[in-house]
């Protein structure tokens, strides 16, 4: 995806959650996702409308907003009604979509005389939490903070239609002793333990398979020659061991028909190639009473699930194509005939409160702050009487293109490819785009004014861009003791084969530690000056010693120092000069807008933990509540 190359007020950090919360959350969503479906408030009552949010502390349940404020900046005021009517304008048409798919769920659930109760909802909160082995109130913090899903949004927009789901789907959902019992064989039963080769040509593959019967000793080097598993490679090929009913069943068959030390034939897995070599058999274990009686139930509820995912599409699908609706918010003359109707359904009005407090609820926050942000802006624009012009936005939008690398033959943007990309990628309109991006990114070139670059400056970025640089391999631990352990075998055998299976014993940087400790070529002035300065030190073959970075203990290995690209300054100046100056526009920019947000005082409504007031000293800081949330 090309980088989208305005600056933007508001700034967020990519979160990547832990696995289990990501498969619990994530396994409910599929469900939710595969159908098209996502909520809103306000339903009219019916016996299946979803509850409100359950509390987490044991208080009354959440009311529906009275405030007719969305948030005070500096004194001006953003209404609810300002917020609703963005929100629709940026995001109706999608929302309404999934109005409707909720709306498809709640009478069919109606019609079956089914009722979801707010204590149903918590109770399979509870039950959620539990799996995990944590209160409520933690698991719902942890939601929050790492998943940015509030309590009202799980409860209704996760816990309530799965329930739902899995009333309609009942009798889709039995789970059989055999199904059970085939869980508990994946668990507990038999595993092996291999090492796996993994080719793309059966030519080769048929080469490999023949020296590694020749010299079965030879499998793990060949295994971190030839294979294109890199995760595998850069172990010699070892995997987790193998269990029944977990994996590609001929793989399986093959595995478990193999006694230790034997090579496997050559097994086709869609257009690749995989070879065997058992390594050892791992018995069965048995496991407790108890821990069978736990296990149990955590199978029959994993079961169940995957059988509701399946269950729920396949039931959604058949409502989906069944439902007559008519789509009133896109046209004009059917708004004048219905007004306050945003979509009808089997007959039944979507209205458009519905629809604004769903957009509200689902995209509110993001919205609001950049209503916030703008706002902000265009104060601190109105105060130093400046004006953003429509030819200084589309130069902006050119300069934006050809810096994304979207140009004509000729070196003109390609203006009509760029804005389809940027706007299809953000799943924002052009509007929308000009609006929340390019605008506030002219603004803040304004308010920023001009920026310099020095001859020095320059100078750098020719050695960091087209200079030497240092081909390695890095261990990365996060605590001394380790590294000089690590550091200590690597002295001792420094082959490339040997550091790479320390890297992948030893880093904590998954990226590299997968691919036997490779990291990007380092480069002078590239902001790491500690371990640029160890890196150029070295030799091809030549060990480092432990270099610490931030809070994290680095062994580089040399294996080669690249040769400098053959060209004058003078060829690639300007396009040294732009680079540097659009950096430190950026920069400047992002420095700036922290300023303006720590003389503000913002109350924030919809995100109470956003609000923030004016710093009470001179070193640009603000004074905010914490949230793990801003945007």
């Amino acid at each position: 995806m090309p980088e989208t190359r305005h600056a933007r007020p508001q700034s967020r950090s990519t979160f990547y959650p832990p696995r289990n919360i990501a498969l619990l959350v994530g396994g409910a969503c599929v469900l939710i996702v595969c159908a098209a479906i996502r909520f809103t408030d306000g339903v009219p009552p019916a016996d299946a409308k979803p509850p409100a949010a359950a509390a987490t502390d044991g208080s009354k349940t959440s009311m529906p907003p009275t405030n007719p404020l969305a948030a005070q900046v500096n004194g001006q005021k953003i209404t609810r009604v300002e917020l609703g009517r963005e929100c629709l304008k940026r995001h109706g048409e999608q929302v309404l979509e999934a109005v409707i798919s909720r709306k498809l769920i709640e009478l069919e659930c109606r019609q079956h005389g089914i009722s979801i109760t707010a204590e149903e909802v918590q109770q399979e909160i509870e039950n959620i939490a539990g799996r995990f082995g944590l209160p409520v109130d933690q698991w719902m913090m942890l939601l929050r903070n790492e998943r940015n899903i509030s309590a009202e949004q799980y409860s209704e927009e996760i816990v309530w239609p799965m329930l739902a789901l899995r009333r309609l789907a009942a009798s889709q959902l039995a789970v059989s002793e055999a199904e059970i019992q085939k869980e508990i064989e994946s668990q507990f039963g038999p595993q092996v333990q291999v090492r796996m080769i993994v080719i793309d040509q059966r030519q080769k593959a048929d080469q490999v398979r023949t020296a590694a019967i020749t010299n079965p000793d030879e499998f793990a080097r060949l295994a971190a020659k030839h294979s294109t598993d890199i995760n595998s490679a850069s172990a010699g090929g070892l995997v987790q061991p193998i269990r029944r009913h977990m994996g590609d069943p001929e793989i399986e068959r093959t595995a478990f028909a193999l006694r230790p030390g034997q090579i496997s034939p050559i097994i086709p897995v869609g257009e690749q190639y995989v070879l065997l070599k058992c390594e050892d058999l791992l018995p069965a274990r048995q496991p407790g009473k108890a821990q069978l009686q736990q296990l149990r139930t955590a199978i029959v509820d994993n079961i169940r699930d995957r059988k509701l995912r399946q269950a729920g599409t396949e039931l959604f699908a058949q409502l989906k194509k069944n439902a007559r609706v008519e789509n009133v918010l896109n046209h004009p003359q059917k708004s004048q005939q219905q007004p306050g109707v945003a979509a009808t359904l089997n007959g039944h009005p979507v209205t458009m409160a519905e629809l604004q407090n769903a957009c509200i609820a689902r995209h509110g926050k993001q919205v609001l702050e950049n209503m916030i942000n703008r706002a902000l802006l265009q104060t601190e624009m109105a105060k130093a009487r400046l004006q953003v012009t429509q030819q200084e936005l589309n130069q902006e939008v050119i300069r934006a293109a050809i810096d994304a690398g979207f140009t004509h033959p000729d070196g003109t943007a390609d203006l009509e490819k760029w804005i389809q990309t940027i706007t299809q990628e953000n799943e924002i309109t052009q509007d929308t785009y000009l609006t929340n991006m390019v605008w506030p990114t002219v603004a803040l070139k304004k308010l920023v004014g001009k920026v310099t670059v020095s001859d020095e400056e320059i100078q750098k970025g020719f050695e960091a861009n087209y200079g030497p640089r240092v081909r390695c391999r890095a261990i990365i631990v996060d605590n001394l003791r380790r590294a000089q352990e690590a550091w200590n075998l690597a002295r001792r055998d420094p082959r490339i084969e040997n550091f790479a299976e320390l890297a992948a014993q030893y880093s904590v940087d998954a990226a590299s530690r997968s691919i036997g400790g490779v990291v990007p070529p380092i480069q002078r002035h590239g902001g790491q000056p500690a371990l640029e300065r160890e890196a150029f030190a070295l030799q091809p073959g030549e060990l480092s010693g432990v270099i610490q970075v931030a809070d994290k203990f680095v062994i580089l290995l040399c294996e080669e120092i690249t040769k400098p690209v053959v060209v004058e300054l003078a060829e690639v100046r300007d396009l040294l000069y732009q680079d540097l100056l659009e950096k430190k526009h950026r920069l400047a920019m992002a420095q700036h807008f922290e300023k303006l947000l720590a003389a503000a005082r913002i109350t924030n409504f919809l995100d109470p933990d956003a609000s923030r007031t004016p710093s009470a000293d001179t070193t640009g800081q603000a004074k905010s509540r914490p949230s793990a949330a801003r945007g």
